[in-house]
């Protein structure tokens, strides 16, 4: 934290803001959860060398709780490389790590697949015709593992006959490949296990990467040792004291346990810490952060840092409360009001 120089009141510069936001948009925080993830991918690609059946693996979460920050740290651990032998030179893909498109299908991913890889005659052949070439490139460039990240856009559609085409397309590829092909998904998506038992076998091992919890003692000193980890790395020379109960209450409150939350908000009051000059961020800053981040998913939520008495499991009551009476059905609301 000393390494920041102190502004004294003095707005810091465009450029020395930019430099210390994209340090905080630059933060991955290990965890519990999150090492345990990393350990397991470790695990399944190193038992994966040589073995007839390679372990399979489906990751599971809500948006913003670090699938995508997880599976890419993962995949920057086994770097690209190029490789210059007496006979050839080739790429060397160790982990391929990509995004599944919108509204994909079997063939379209393959094709995806194959243009992530490289392959530029990606989009020319039937759908065997694509999942042949990627076969051929698995071994051709040394590939370990693939990630197949937003696993639910294959399944979007959700009718029996996408289920069943996307379920038989991900089991036969699995099998073919030899090698971990790991799906991450949102909750949705575990649907696909529900229906087809062959996959669902295929891919026995599913981990869900779930929000901090808030709830026991532990859960409370297990997230203020998260926040405590953030405080460490942000670009102030003074503490913001992240992890004191009275913010912590807010900053669950904010985000329910979902690590994207906190360190948007940790980034807009960044910037507007710095045009102020202060050296460190404070409920003010957190405030006016705050009004900027909309969550259309939670009309109804206050903004915890107008609040001096605030007590969290009173505003989670409340909001929910408000939410129930607005959608409550239109019978209801009459005989409310008569």
């Amino acid at each position: 934290m000393a390494e920041y120089k102190r502004l004294g009141g003095i707005p810091a510069t465009r450029q020395d803001i930019k430099w210390r936001k994209e340090h905080v948009k630059s933060m991955i925080i290990h965890y519990p959860q999150y090492n345990e993830t990393l350990e397991l991918l470790e695990d399944i690609i190193y038992h994966a060398e040589g073995s007839v059946n390679p372990d399979q693996l489906f990751i599971y979460g809500p948006t913003g709780v670090g699938k995508s920050t997880v599976t890419r740290e993962f995949t920057d651990r086994y770097p690209i490389e190029q490789v210059n032998d007496s006979q050839k030179k080739y790429k060397r893909i160790p982990v391929l790590h990509m995004k599944v498109p919108p509204k994909a299908t079997p063939k379209s991913l393959a094709s995806k697949i194959l243009h992530k890889i490289g392959d530029p005659f990606y989009s020319q052949g039937t759908e065997i015709q694509l999942t042949s070439r990627i076969h051929h490139f698995i071994e051709e460039l040394e590939i370990k593992m693939i990630i197949l990240d937003e696993f639910q856009h294959l399944i979007d559609s959700d009718t029996e006959h996408v289920l069943a085409t996307a379920a038989n397309w991900v089991k036969t590829f699995s099998e073919e490949s030899g090698i971990p092909i790991v799906l991450c998904g949102m909750p949705s998506s575990i649907h696909i296990f529900e229906k087809e038992e062959q996959l669902d076998r295929r891919y026995a091992s599913k981990l869900a990467i779930e929000p901090f919890h808030y709830t026991t003692p532990e859960e409370q000193l297990l997230f203020r040792a998260f926040l405590n980890k953030i405080e460490s790395g942000l670009p102030f020379p003074d503490r913001s004291h992240l992890s004191d109960v009275r913010i912590a209450d807010k900053l669950y409150y904010i985000s329910l346990g979902v690590p994207f939350y906190i360190m948007k908000l940790l980034e807009l009051g960044t910037e507007i810490a710095l045009k102020d000059g202060e050296d460190k961020i404070t409920e003010v800053h957190f405030q006016e952060a705050l009004s900027r981040l909309k969550q259309v998913s939670r009309p109804f939520r206050t903004n915890p840092f107008n609040i001096k008495q605030f007590n969290l499991e009173e505003e989670l009551s409340q909001e929910k409360k408000r939410w129930v009476k607005e959608h409550e059905p239109v019978e209801g609301k009459r005989k409310r009001r008569k």
